[in-house]
């Protein structure tokens, strides 16, 4: 392999480091560092679950994007095209949409809520206190989001991700040499790597609370709109070990983070976990330096995720509501009888040269010179000989779209920044807003994670190259244990006093299961996996 080839893969694998970014905020360094400091290594193997999950689901959302050409949020829109609509848009979508935003908005909220910890963790810090400390967490808040906004509406990231990125690469060097310096217990370490719920001990996050954070801060759900917009363009090869790249990044980041705070651990101490106590133990291993050199990180991870998610966010309404490859497509229809129409067709890919109008069944209204003809009146059935993109309309609607994608962008932007500016500076409890947001993505998971399975295996997207029975095999059980581990954190914090844990298990593997039979058997998914099952063994029988 020539210098030129290692240098274009290194490119390829830091293009997906993106991804590993989103996943490596605030969020990761509070919840990771949390379930070392309360449990030590017993959780480990949660985020070798969930870097198996994230990539299953991220490779899938690539290949679905590279066969079909259109990404997660695309295919959704055109899926559901003929499904109740509100202003044009299928209800499902609006759902998509909607539970992104509020998924973000929490992910938000927990950005800000690290950024200030980030913050209050130089030496320092955390001793102003009365109205000071009340000047200074508002100044914080205030502060992060003006550099927000303006960054965001200036779209000037690329410099501002290099930077960040290197400051976060500090943070993590930093942790390499706290975990060097403490040492790891190599036995807890593989006794964490076996599946277990520890005891619940008191003045600390319940288990099942963590586990499902750490699922949900490490296999994201608006990843597989960010992914699939990121896989445009690639080959499945290399978008495949770039994903691989990113997740194995955020898991070795992830653990790190754990081993430091399971330095703190304590079974017997009755003491709450903080980051300020996380401080504390950075600057006895490694000194004041080592303490700004975790804050400088620490921010850095939190700015960076605040740009990041935001824009998870827009990119998933975009390619919903005012997205130019799935909007309608105005077309010159040129008939045999030598005269000419205009209708708009949901799709280009619904109308070829023979075509008749009356197929297309169009929507909205036809122009027939001046005349305004309202659901094809006077030209159904006529065959056509020649179709032409309107250059005029094209050009106007792209116009529209992209001023229709600037107001939704910034006003998304400006809501999502102004709503976590006022919780955390009226002093909201930053840890619960932290694992709320972690535990609540975490039960949104299973939702995104049925949209991809139900996309991957429709034939009008993967057509070219049908999904494959093993990799329908990784994903089906992957959903369901999601759903399982959403049901069952969903039933303790409903039922908890009710249930005991063995009941609580039964019960939410019983939901889980009956909502994936329902879901093959209400929908065409379950005739889909069959197929996939009945090509291989037909492809099987070819090749002998």
């Amino acid at each position: 392999m020539t210098v030129r080839n290692c240098l274009k893969q290194a490119g390829e694998l830091l293009y997906w480091a993106m991804l590993a970014a989103c996943t490596v905020g605030p969020g990761t360094v509070v919840t990771c560092s949390r379930s070392g400091a309360e449990y030590g290594l017993a959780l480990s193997w949660t985020l070798l679950f969930a870097t198996v999950l994230a990539f299953i689901l991220q490779e899938g959302t690539a290949r679905l994007t590279i066969t079909s050409g259109k990404s997660l949020g695309q295919c959704l829109k055109l899926k559901y095209r003929k499904t109740f609509k509100i202003y044009n848009v299928a209800l499902m979508c609006w759902f998509v949409v909607g539970s992104v935003f509020i998924g973000n908005l929490f992910y938000e909220l927990n950005n800000w809520a690290g950024g200030v910890d980030a913050v209050l963790a130089f030496p320092g810090a955390a001793k102003v206190s009365g109205w000071k400390g009340e000047i200074l967490r508002v100044g914080i808040c205030i502060g992060y989001g003006i550099v927000t906004v303006v960054l965001l509406w200036h779209d000037k990231l690329d410099l501002l991700g290099i930077i960040l990125g290197f400051v976060m690469m500090c943070m993590v060097v930093l942790f390499v040499t706290v975990v060097v310096k403490i040492g790891i217990n190599w036995t807890e370490f593989g006794n964490g790597l076996l599946p277990n719920i520890p005891d619940s001990l008191p003045n600390r996050a319940q288990p099942t609370d963590l586990f499902l954070s750490l699922v949900g801060t490490t296999a994201i759900g608006f990843n597989l709109f960010l992914g699939g917009e990121m896989a445009k363009g690639r080959l499945l090869r290399t978008a495949q070990q770039g994903i691989l790249f990113s997740v194995a990044s955020a898991l070795i980041v992830s653990l790190l983070i754990m081993m430091v705070g399971a330095g703190q651990y304590n079974a017997s101490s009755t003491e709450g976990y903080s980051i300020q106590g996380l401080s504390r133990f950075i600057e006895k291993i490694t000194g004041t330096e080592g303490v700004v050199v975790f804050a400088l990180g620490f921010m850095a991870a939190a700015l960076s995720s605040m740009i990041t998610v935001i824009l998870g966010a827009n990119i998933t309404a975009r390619s919903i509501f005012f997205d130019e490859d799935t909007d309608p497509v105005i077309f010159v229809f040129k008939s045999n009888l030598g005269d000419t129409s205009n209708v708009i067709v949901n799709t280009r890919a619904e109308v070829d040269e023979n075509t008749t109008i009356e197929q297309t069944k169009p929507e909205g209204k036809l122009e027939n010179g001046t005349e305004i003809l309202e659901n094809g009146s006077g030209v159904l059935g006529k065959e056509i000989r020649e179709i032409v993109a309107d250059p005029k309309w094209v050009e106007d609607r792209k116009v529209k779209l992209q001023r229709r994608n600037h107001i939704m962008n910034q006003s998304i932007n400006l809501i999502q920044t102004v709503i976590s500016v006022v919780v955390i500076a009226a002093n909201a409890d930053r840890l619960f807003i932290i694992l709320v947001a972690q535990v609540f993505n975490g039960a949104l998971l299973p939702f995104f994670s049925i949209c991809l399975l139900l996309c991957i295996n429709d034939v009008e997207f993967m057509g070219s190259s049908p999904q494959k029975w093993y990799a329908n095999i990784f994903l089906f059980i992957s959903v369901t244990i999601s759903l399982f581990l959403s049901c069952n954190t969903i039933l303790e914090k409903v039922l908890g006093s009710l249930l005991v844990l063995s009941t609580r298990l039964y019960v939410a593997m019983a939901i889980s299961f009956t909502g994936m039979l329902a879901l093959c058997l209400l929908t065409t998914l379950g005739k889909n996996i069959l197929d996939s099952f009945r090509r291989s063994k037909m492809q099987g029988l070819q090749q002998l």
